[in-house]
């Protein structure tokens, strides 16, 4: 079973990635406006008609746009979201009402799997970040062939620093997608507003390049050999990172793990190199994955102390 995953767009200009399998095509996140999505896939090679489904990482404007919700209703392709994740929406998209009304809004819940489509699951883990809740994604490409999965790709595009549970469930995947969004030093002497400079640097904020570095190295650790074949550097600051940083910082921390890992850095105006992803052997070391549970009764939201695009 192969497989192919592309980061389309990644950064505060807006963010999506795409994973193709047998037919099926899977959006992380929709944060392009419908007219540069659609370039945008045009560019790699795909179009509207590839994508089956959308899953969403959390609610900052970056993330999803409410005109790409709206096309998305129009093309009848359903989204999978946290409840109160909807719940947001319901307060702040004109397009809502209908795109839920057509049966399209889709929920998962904390640590439960979400089967996606035959052969493709999803457990969504809670990150910490000040958009409420969002969530990292281990994605799973299952095979009839053998009990553990043929593939798997972590996907982490903003959070303020780790946990345990994060490390738990991307370790042994053979695409470790994660943000490293700025440069310490660089957001230190920036010219913006301290608050948002704290909120940065904070631990609900985004992870710098030493901070994701340290997370590569760790998840590397937990992994068998060989794991991660790729390093994707997600939502990389334009004003406080360079990509030339990004790129050194993750390369030295897998240097003595996994020197062969290909490290890949996305950018915001143009879409990445497209990985290939192929079966791996029974040995491979890697994480098990969570039986599905039925999801919760939706919750009060509490609102995000930003809901605005990322920086």
């Amino acid at each position: 079973m192969t497989a192919r995953f592309t980061v389309l767009a990644s950064g505060s200009g807006g963010n999506t990635s795409l994973l193709e399998l047998d037919g099926f095509g899977l959006l992380i996140d929709c944060g392009l406006h419908p007219k540069l999505l659609t370039a945008r896939l045009q560019s790699i090679g795909a179009s509207w008609e590839r994508v089956s489904a959308v899953v969403l990482t959390h609610t900052h404007t970056d993330h999803w746009k409410d005109a790409t919700l709206a096309d998305l209703r129009s093309r009848r392709i359903p989204m999978y979201a946290h409840p109160r994740h909807y719940e947001h929406m319901e307060r702040v998209a004109s397009s809502f009402a209908t795109f839920n009304a057509a049966g399209l809004a889709r929920e998962y819940s904390d640590g439960r799997l979400v089967e996606l489509n035959k052969g493709l699951t999803c457990l969504p883990i809670r990150v910490s970040h000040d958009s409420v809740p969002t969530y990292a994604f281990r994605i799973d490409g299952l095979d009839d062939q053998q009990p553990s999965p043929a593939w798997s790709i972590g996907y982490a595009a903003d959070l303020g620093c780790s946990s345990p549970e994060l490390i738990s469930a991307f370790a042994g995947v053979d695409v470790l997608a994660l943000e490293y969004n700025h440069d310490e030093l660089m957001e230190r002497a920036s010219p913006r507003p301290k608050f948002l400079v704290d909120r940065v640097l904070g631990d609900m904020g985004h992870l710098s390049n030493k901070q994701a570095a340290e997370l590569t190295a760790t998840i590397a650790g937990r992994s068998g050999e060989g794991f991660p074949s790729h390093l994707v550097q997600l939502h990389l600051s334009k004003d406080c990172n360079k990509p030339e940083l990004a790129a050194v910082a993750g390369r030295e921390a897998l240097v003595a793990l996994n020197p062969t890992t290909e490290v890949i850095t996305a950018r915001q105006d143009v879409a990445a190199k497209a990985i290939t992803l192929v079966r791996r052997p029974n040995s491979a070391n890697r994480a098990v994955a969570r039986v599905n549970r039925p999801a919760p009764k939706r919750r009060t939201i509490q609102p995000s102390l930003f809901d605005d695009s990322d920086w």
